[in-house]
């Protein structure tokens, strides 16, 4: 997430208690603050990536500390991460950023492929015309495109398509879902040549809170047995409506129902890890928060960098 003026107030008790008391009602993880994309390593551990550090973190489930690293040759703004078989995709937000600057290392579909022994390792080629795919799957030009998106969320469905959800843009208060069907292809996986993305399906959903109410983008979405939970939200940072959990069982024309509770004060939610059909974990990108009186960013994470994490039950 590129807004770095944020400061989510309930951080500040770090720089008095320490990170673990930053997020009362659930856990922190150390290392980074500004986590915006995980998937799961196997059955305890998650790989976290920040939109603004040059590394993928590996944590033990409920750990504080990070377990192992896999480093980036530059920081891509990754903001989604799905996992199909043993290869990890991730994606980065494919906006301009802050200065309005179009960057290519912030139009990334890259992969990893997950060992046995659960370290991550590169695998194929990066896929960096995702963009003009969507524009055309939305009967837009990339040119108009470009101001207005932002994708924030990942998920890879029992076909092993991607789903990629966008934080924005939310025309007439409704966001968006576009399923890629060839993602391996698109990274060279075994496939050959790349090829041109196959979008099969856009949806769009009212992630609203009923009629008359604010529209919320996606910021994550993530396949839970044969249903995908939204973790949905405003468009801007900070805006309104607050956060919430969605459900949607894949129909076309994107009708959701409310998802779990969770109470996200102080967070701001960004990233779900599945652990099984029963439980999960919501991770913050907590980005701006006051740690020793320093505003924590991942291009020079402060020692005490931190992001809070609930649990969620399903």
């Amino acid at each position: 997430m590129s807004n770095k003026s944020r400061v989510i107030l309930l951080a500040a008790f770090s720089s008095l208690f320490g990170p673990l008391a930053a997020n009362a009602a659930g856990r922190s993880y150390q290392g980074i603050c500004e986590a915006s994309a995980a998937a799961l390593v196997d059955a305890s551990h998650m790989a976290v990536a920040s939109d603004d550090f040059s590394a993928i973190m590996i944590y033990q489930r409920g750990k504080p500390k990070p377990v192992t690293k896999f480093p980036l040759d530059d920081v891509t703004d990754i903001e989604g991460a799905a996992r199909i078989g043993d290869t990890i995709f991730w994606l980065t937000s494919h906006s301009l950023n802050s200065s309005g600057q179009d960057k290519p290392k912030r139009k990334e579909l890259f992969a990893t492929a997950v060992s046995a022994d659960g370290t991550l390792s590169s695998s194929g080629e990066v896929y960096r015309n995702l963009r003009a795919d969507m524009a055309a799957a939305l009967k837009l030009s990339e040119g108009d495109l470009k101001t207005h998106v932002n994708i924030e969320g990942l998920a890879a469905t029992s076909e092993g398509h991607l789903l990629i959800g966008l934080r924005g843009p939310v025309p007439d208060n409704r966001a968006i879902v576009l399923e890629l069907a060839n993602p391996m292809q698109l990274v060279k996986l075994g496939t050959g040549d790349t090829g041109s993305a196959k979008m099969t399906q856009v949806v769009t959903m009212d992630l609203s809170d009923g009629p008359g109410t604010t529209g919320r983008g996606v910021r994550d979405i993530a396949r839970v047995g044969n249903r995908y939970l939204v973790l949905a939200g405003s468009e801007p940072d900070g805006g309104n409506p607050p956060p919430k959990l969605f459900w949607w069982d894949g129909n076309a024309d994107g009708r959701v129902t409310s998802g779990p509770d969770a109470d996200f004060s102080g967070m701001t939610p960004e990233a779900i890890v599945v652990w099984n059909d029963h439980e999960g974990e919501i991770l913050s990108d907590s980005g701006g928060a006051m740690i020793k009186g320093v505003a924590c960013a991942d291009k020079d994470p402060p020692k005490d960098a931190f992001f809070p994490a609930i649990d969620v039950k399903f």
